[in-house]
């Protein structure tokens, strides 16, 4: 959506200049400078307490529930933490500037917009994976009410096929479900021009732009906010990506990353260990208390009318997401090789730009 709050139309290329204003090099975001303005990361500082002084980006929903426990918790300062605010970026792009222009220390992100700003950035600046929260993909595609969609027993080609000829929303052209779309496309047989990609942001804006019918469809970015926009806009999840029929290299993703500038990880790794060990706090939490977690997460990003969903991925986690991650969210070098593979089919980075011993700081290497 443009800033006249016009649907904004892909020319159906994606291309490597999108790639690199996704992944914040290079491009002003309407915005940020509000933001650097009101933060400033200072993981090396201390408070009087003692405690290091950490500033976390988050947004709502359950890629970032984490985030949104430690808080409800008082987790941080549990693990000798100051940790103001959670800072709100607009945006992927605009979490990516606030994280290697210093604003911010770290953050959950799309694990291939890290590779790609990490490929691109400036050493020292740039940022490191320092753990994989979900290692599974996330993202759902959500039909219409008016549409006439296959039966959830249909095929993924079939299921593709059904969106042909159709106005798919996206979050902005060039993003990660833009990505993750042209992927989808491409596996089941299409081309990327077969659909009118249109840029409607996030997932409150997509639930007026279904109800409105000025899309057809939209690609959801989070397990619960795909299950909530097909709620809300009265609508149905047409495609799960992570359903078992879903091609391998679709499906078999890890989409979630946590993010440090390079420079905060060499001269603070105590500092990003301690934020890791909040972060595992909560995903304990979860396990452990997953009827007051699906609160907290149906309060922090689905606005108090999703219950049944928050629940429903608390034992999605329990059940699929939890069992595959490391202790500490540890990072395997064989995920990195297999979504630098997928990096390198988006075009995002090039073959043999992407380092495990580079990309991974030693002490969150599994």
């Amino acid at each position: 959506m443009n800033q006249s709050g016009n649907l904004q139309e892909s020319d159906h290329q994606v291309s490597r200049r999108s790639l690199l204003r996704f992944a914040g090099l290079g491009v002003a975001v309407l915005g940020s400078s509000t933001l650097l303005s009101a933060c400033s990361g200072a993981g090396n500082a201390q408070n009087a307490a003692g405690a290091a002084k950490f500033t976390v980006a988050s947004v709502p929903g359950d890629s970032f529930i984490l985030d949104a426990i430690n808080v409800a918790n008082k987790d941080y300062a549990k693990h000798q933490l100051d940790v103001p605010k959670h800072i709100n970026p607009s945006s992927g792009v605009q979490g990516f500037q606030l994280l290697v222009s210093n604003a911010i220390d770290g953050m959950g992100s799309d694990t291939l917009n890290l590779m790609a700003t990490h490929v691109n950035g400036q050493e020292g600046q740039r940022p490191v994976m320092v753990g994989l929260r979900v290692m599974e993909t996330t993202y759902g595609i959500v039909g219409s009410a008016k549409g006439n969609w296959p039966a959830d027993s249909a095929s993924f080609q079939e299921k593709m096929q059904s969106l042909k000829g159709k106005r798919v929303g996206v979050t902005a052209v060039g993003a990660g479900g833009d990505l993750q779309l042209k992927l989808a496309l491409e596996e089941a047989g299409m081309k990327y021009s077969d659909v009118t990609v249109l840029a409607v942001g996030l997932a409150a804006q997509a639930i007026p732009n279904l109800k409105a019918d000025r899309i057809d469809a939209y690609v959801g970015v989070q397990w619960t906010s795909t299950r909530y926009v097909a709620q809300e806009s009265g609508g149905t999840v047409v495609v799960d990506f992570s359903a078992k029929d879903v091609p391998a290299i679709v499906r078999d993703q890890a989409v979630v990353a946590i993010a440090v500038r390079e420079e905060m990880a060499k001269n603070n790794p105590q500092v990003v260990q301690n934020w890791l060990a909040a972060q595992q706090d909560a995903h304990q939490f979860m396990l452990d208390e997953p009827a007051k977690a699906a609160k907290i997460l149906n309060d922090t990003g689905l606005g108090g009318k999703g219950l049944a969903i928050a629940e429903a991925y608390m034992q999605h986690y329990a059940d699929q997401v939890a069992p595959s991650l490391q202790p500490n969210f540890k990072v395997p070098r064989d995920m990195v090789e297999r979504m630098a593979e997928v990096g390198q089919r988006f075009g995002s980075i090039k073959q043999g730009s992407i380092k495990y011993e580079t990309l991974v700081p030693e002490f969150a290497r599994a």
